[in-house]
C-alpha cells in the first residue's frame, strides 16, 4: 500500500495527465464554421436645391425704353446619379412684379431654361447629377402706370419631381 501522501501525489498526477489529455483532444477536434451575409440597399432618387448658389434675377426699368441692365438669376439642382425627373414651370411665362411700397404692379416675360451636366456635381455633392436653371427676365416699355419704387419683386417657382 501507498502512504497517504503518496496517493495524495499519485491521484494528483492523474489529474494533471487526464486534464492536459482533454485539453489537447479538445483542441485537436475543435472546428470553425462560416457563413456569409448579403447586404441588400434600395437607392431612392433624391434631388435638392443648392440654396448657396440661388441668385436672383433683376434688371432695370424705363416705361420709355424697357428693360436695361439685365442679370440673369439662377438655381443650381443636384440629384443622386442617374435620377429621371421633370421640372415645371414652362421655359417662358409672365409674372406680376409688386411694390410694397406702391400699389403699381410691372408686367414682366421670363425665359428659364435648364443646363444638365450628369456626374458634375462636386464637394459635398460630388458625383451628383447637375442640373443648372437660368433665368432672365424683362418687362415692356410703355407700362406709364407703374409708379417708381425700387422693390418689386415677384418669384418663379421651380418644381421638379423624381
Amino acid at each position: 500500500m501507498f502512504s497517504p501522501c503518496r496517493l495524495k501525489e499519485i491521484t494528483m498526477k492523474k489529474f494533471v495527465v487526464a486534464a492536459l489529455s482533454a485539453a489537447l483532444l479538445s483542441t485537436a477536434v475543435a472546428g470553425t464554421a462560416s457563413t456569409s451575409i448579403t447586404i441588400n440597399a434600395n437607392v431612392l432618387s433624391s434631388c435638392i436645391f443648392d440654396s448657396g448658389v440661388t441668385a436672383p434675377a433683376s434688371f432695370n426699368y424705363d416705361a420709355l425704353t424697357g428693360t436695361s441692365d439685365t442679370v440673369s438669376g439662377g438655381a443650381t439642382l443636384y440629384c443622386n446619379a442617374g435620377t429621371v425627373l421633370t421640372a415645371t414651370p414652362a421655359a417662358d411665362g409672365t409674372v406680376a412684379l409688386t411694390s410694397a411700397s406702391t400699389s403699381g404692379v410691372l408686367n414682366t416675360t421670363y425665359t428659364l431654361s435648364a443646363t444638365p451636366n450628369a456626374g458634375a456635381g462636386t464637394g459635398g455633392y460630388a458625383g451628383a447629377d447637375q442640373v443648372v436653371y437660368s433665368l432672365t427676365a424683362s418687362a415692356a416699355s410703355g407700362q406709364w402706370g407703374v409708379p417708381t419704387a425700387a422693390d418689386y419683386t415677384g418669384t418663379v417657382d421651380i418644381n421638379v419631381t423624381f
